[in-house]
């Protein structure tokens, strides 16, 4: 889809939008405008999610002080600003949107979760542990592993073909975990949230993605713990090479 107006006029108007402080609604014009599966795209998300983090640690949790505040808004007005500066043409071209890796024979789930959840994760391998019997799938989990987990965890999700990333409100006050997601989603990674618990996480770009279980329920809202889980395996079970 051709731009509406010419890329120059696109940059000043987002740039006047950041100089009037209304980062959210430049990164929402622009996230308008760029293709899906590209870097660009990904790297608005990223700021989406920055932005709506730290808003809702001031202004909502109050865990955020005002200077730390101001500090982390400038930090994504300038990045804001760099990636402004940077757009091109190219940047707008479907047909220059990066294509999704083929998904290995047997294809490798990296869990990422806050250590806090790690009974959930429990619960979530116990279920897919026929599926990793009959070799068909791998599953690697972020908590588990002796040193670095952050760093051992970063060289396997790129081996990974999906992330199944637990929602809790564990992981959005992980900040080496959430970062891990975001970067994912910049990278436009194969991402599936799975919502453990009822969590608000409007902002972050998790939303726009499909979670499990299905019809957007958590585990939490099932009467059975086996019954959420069963239904989250049965629609992975959906994404095995025939």
């Amino acid at each position: 889809m051709p731009l509406p107006k010419p890329l120059s006029e696109i940059k000043n108007d987002l740039q006047e939008l950041v100089a009037n402080n209304e980062i959210a609604q430049a990164i929402a014009t622009l996230q308008g405008l760029l293709p899906s599966n590209t870097e660009k795209k990904g790297q608005t998300i990223l700021l989406e999610g920055r932005l709506s983090q730290i808003n809702r640690d001031h202004h909502i949790a109050g865990i955020v002080k005002l200077d730390d505040y101001q500090l982390e808004t400038a930090r994504i007005r300038d990045a804001m600003l760099q990636l402004i500066k940077s757009l091109e043409e190219k940047d707008f071209d479907p047909a220059a949107s990066h294509a999704q890796p083929a998904v290995s024979a047997i294809p490798k789930f990296a869990v990422i979760y806050d250590i806090a959840d790690s009974e959930h994760c429990k619960m979530l391998n116990k279920h897919l542990n026929v599926l990793r019997i009959m070799k068909k799938i791998q599953v690697y989990n972020v908590q588990e592993g002796f040193g670095d987990l952050v760093a051992q965890a970063k060289q396997e999700v790129e081996k990974a073909d999906y992330l199944l990333v637990l929602i809790t409100v564990n992981l959005f006050n992980s900040p080496e975990w959430f970062e891990l997601v975001y970067e994912a989603m910049g990278d436009g990674r194969r991402l599936i949230p799975i919502r453990i618990e009822q969590a608000d996480f409007e902002g972050t770009g998790l939303e726009k993605l499909r979670s499990l279980p299905t019809m957007n329920r958590a585990v939490s809202q099932f009467k059975s713990l086996d019954d959420a889980y069963m239904d989250i395996v049965t629609e992975l079970k959906k994404l095995l090479p025939k």
